[in-house]
């Protein structure tokens, strides 16, 4: 029953994308299966799975065609070429990793869901450990600013802090950004007109903040008959200024619920692509590669991603 369910929302969605032109290159990470699938729409031929040794929440392109994936006591590397594991950090101090960002100094930046985060340096040494206010629980993703804070995504909305070396863990809060339906925020970014991105998990919302954290929009996805919203996940900002949002539709077979993986939205919130292929499992993360060059470091602290500044 669930495979026929499967399919049916396959089909669904191809009808979506077959309505317009739209074709990317992407890279998505599965939940269910523990991998990365590359999904090369032009040429289905050039599709390839990387199976992790474990689930990644976070990825990052980090320069000579790599691929950046976190895991819960530190982060892998990937080469996209071989698909071949080419660099690897873990600690036994570390636990609950959710996120990794790799600065353009070589500085690595791990975020666990207990909200610590912790500074490495390009040689993997601990260079700081920064605390965060009590009150951003259950953290998953964290993204940089242009002011050079930085955004966690938690349970009940959007931190912005700061990582000003010294200071007390609740001196950090610099903006909250509340959701109207607090449930597992996943990740939360500036767009490039200053609003504030917040993809809402379990609420099932992306939500517009302005800047000094008043709520403008609230968007729930049009799902096909049949089809679920879940949990929003991690999304990305594409230079037209569309979105494309993952949908995590479960852990595993067992609780899967049927639904569009990822999606594109247009300016105005409107679904104009999905991908949904059974063999992408449950999707909590993705990376559209069009115009992207993975041969140099990629960062979204602008809101767009594109090379690191």
């Amino acid at each position: 029953m669930k495979k026929a369910m499967m399919m049916a929302a396959g089909m669904m969605a191809a009808v979506l994308v077959r309505g317009g032109e739209i074709k990317h290159r992407l890279l998505v990470s599965d939940f269910m299966h523990s991998s990365v699938h590359y999904v090369d729409q032009a040429d289905a031929a050039k599709n390839w799975t990387l199976k992790l040794p474990e689930i990644t929440f976070d990825l990052q392109l980090v320069g000579g065609n790599r691929l950046l994936c976190n895991r819960s006591k530190g982060y892998d590397v990937y080469d996209l070429a071989s698909r071949q594991k080419v660099d690897s950090f873990q600690s036994d101090a570390l636990k609950d990793v959710r996120s990794v960002r790799r600065r353009a100094d070589g500085r690595t930046f791990l975020g666990t869901q207990g909200g610590t985060v912790y500074e490495y340096d390009a040689q993997k040494n601990l260079t700081a450990t920064y605390e965060m206010p009590k009150a951003a629980k259950y953290v998953r993703l964290m993204r940089f600013t242009p002011k050079g804070t930085l955004l966690l995504a938690a349970e009940d909305g959007a931190y912005e802090v700061s990582l000003e070396k010294g200071l007390e863990a609740e001196k950090r809060l610099v903006r909250k950004f509340t959701l109207p339906r607090p449930r597992n925020s996943y990740m939360a970014l500036y767009a490039p007109d200053g609003t504030l991105l917040v993809s809402g998990g379990y609420s099932k919302g992306l939500y517009t903040f302005d800047a000094e954290g008043k709520l403008l929009k609230d968007t729930v996805l049009k799902q096909p008959e049949g089809l679920n919203n879940f949990f929003y996940a991690g999304f990305q900002i594409l230079k037209n200024g569309h979105i494309v949002m993952a949908n995590w539709t479960g852990h595993s077979a067992k609780d899967f619920k049927p639904g569009l993986k990822v999606v594109e939205l247009d300016k105005e919130h409107n679904i104009v692509w999905s991908w949904n292929e059974e063999f992408g499992g449950t999707v909590n993360n993705v990376l559209v590669l069009d115009g992207l060059d993975t041969g140099v470091l990629n960062d979204d602290a602008a809101g767009v991603l594109g090379p690191a500044k």
